[in-house]
């Protein structure tokens, strides 16, 4: 049964990695105009052609929200699966190298991993595990997630409670805040154009 969920998390990671074929993003509603969008130019074989020496950077799509989310809710599920009747265990008792949220139950952990790192950054599990082993730290984005997550609890248990003047229901600092899903938060944004514009 290992080997199946083992198997099946490869197979989640390389659809994972594989960009949108053009033309299957469903177009926008809201009652505007419809836009034709411009064909693609063919893709120039051999030297000079996208990526290739001397030609332009190859175009990398980005990444599909909706794939994703439904990369990862596979995936939790699989994990989900594969600890049944542990899933109000400690996380820590369950999953290996758990070092931050140690004593959140393991099903409530995976949730968390899916809604707040995986759909706060736009990311799927492979972007920060191996995910043949969960545990391994090797990946730089991992490292970052836990310093991350240090700051947030930092902000949340020491610095939020010490501002008095907060009302007592307010929201918690969590990735989804700064990120909004994507990797790079911005630290700009939009000004407000006036009505009809």
């Amino acid at each position: 049964m290992r080997t199946v969920g083992i198997v099946a998390t490869l197979v989640l990671a390389a659809i994972a990695c594989t960009p949108t074929p053009p033309g299957s993003t469903p177009a926008p509603s809201g009652g505007g105009a419809a836009v034709a969008a411009a064909p693609a130019a063919p893709a120039q074989a051999g030297p000079g052609g996208p990526g290739g020496p001397g030609g332009p950077p190859r175009r990398r799509e980005p990444p599909n929200p909706m794939r994703q989310d439904t990369l990862r809710r596979a995936m939790v599920d699989s994990l989900l699966h594969t600890i049944a009747g542990r899933e109000n265990e400690a996380a820590g008792s369950v999953f290996k190298n758990v070092t931050l949220n140690k004593a959140m139950p393991a099903g409530e952990f995976l949730r968390m991993m899916d809604t707040q790192y995986g759909r706060g950054l736009g990311w799927t599990c492979n972007n920060c595990h191996v995910v043949t082993n969960f545990s391994d730290d090797s990946r730089k984005n991992k490292r970052i997630a836990k310093q991350m997550q240090e700051m947030q609890d930092h902000l949340n248990l020491v610095r939020l409670t010490s501002i008095k003047e907060l009302d007592a229901e307010y929201d918690k600092v969590s990735c989804v805040m700064c990120h909004h899903g994507t990797n790079e938060p911005k630290n700009t944004m939009a000004v407000p154009q006036p009505a009809g514009r």
